[in-house]
């Protein structure tokens, strides 16, 4: 069991997001080319491939989350003492929290009022509210990502190698 949840706790995004978006660019590619073939696509691909972009960009977001690869605007930042440096990030991640949790808040309240009349998707007939749930779902997973990093670092030794180098490459940036 505690291998299993490292597995998710390390590879869920990139495992899930690379399965998904390899789905979506084989889909993709396969409706090109019917189209340019035949003239003709399967009415289903598209709107397959555009549920699961959607998906794979919620969770791509987490991953980047989860390896520090969120973009920052740093020259601020960069100006600063080592130890206002960090003040300064935590405050902002404090705020990209609290915008996180706004958003899942209003984005689930969306959805508990709308799932009942969102009604299904035009081919598929997927129901539409499983798709808006993407947006809570993501954003929460988002936000469990930046609260993990933050508590690794407190339980985190000083002076290992994955503390020293997640602060050098966010200094380099």
């Amino acid at each position: 069991m505690k291998r299993v949840l490292k597995f998710i706790d390390d590879k869920f995004e990139e495992v899930i997001g690379t399965v998904v978006l390899g789905v979506v660019v084989t889909l993709v590619f396969l409706g090109v080319m019917l189209r340019l073939v035949f003239t003709s696509g399967l009415p289903w691909q598209e709107e397959l491939s555009r549920f699961g972009f959607v998906f794979v960009c919620y969770l791509g977001a987490s991953y980047g989350m989860k390896s520090d690869d969120h973009i920052r605007i740093t020259f601020l930042a960069d100006a600063l003492p080592a130890g206002a440096r960090k003040v300064l990030r935590a405050i902002t991640d404090i705020i990209w929290i609290g915008f996180n949790v706004v958003v899942v808040v209003i984005s689930m309240d969306y959805y508990l009022h709308q799932k009942d009349f969102l009604g299904l998707s035009a081919i598929l007939r997927i129901p539409l509210h499983y798709v808006f749930l993407t947006i809570p779902i993501g954003f929460a997973l988002l936000t469990l990502r930046l609260i993990q990093r933050y508590i690794q670092k407190l339980i985190r030794p000083r002076g290992t190698a994955d503390g020293d180098q997640a602060g050098q490459a966010q200094t380099e940036r």
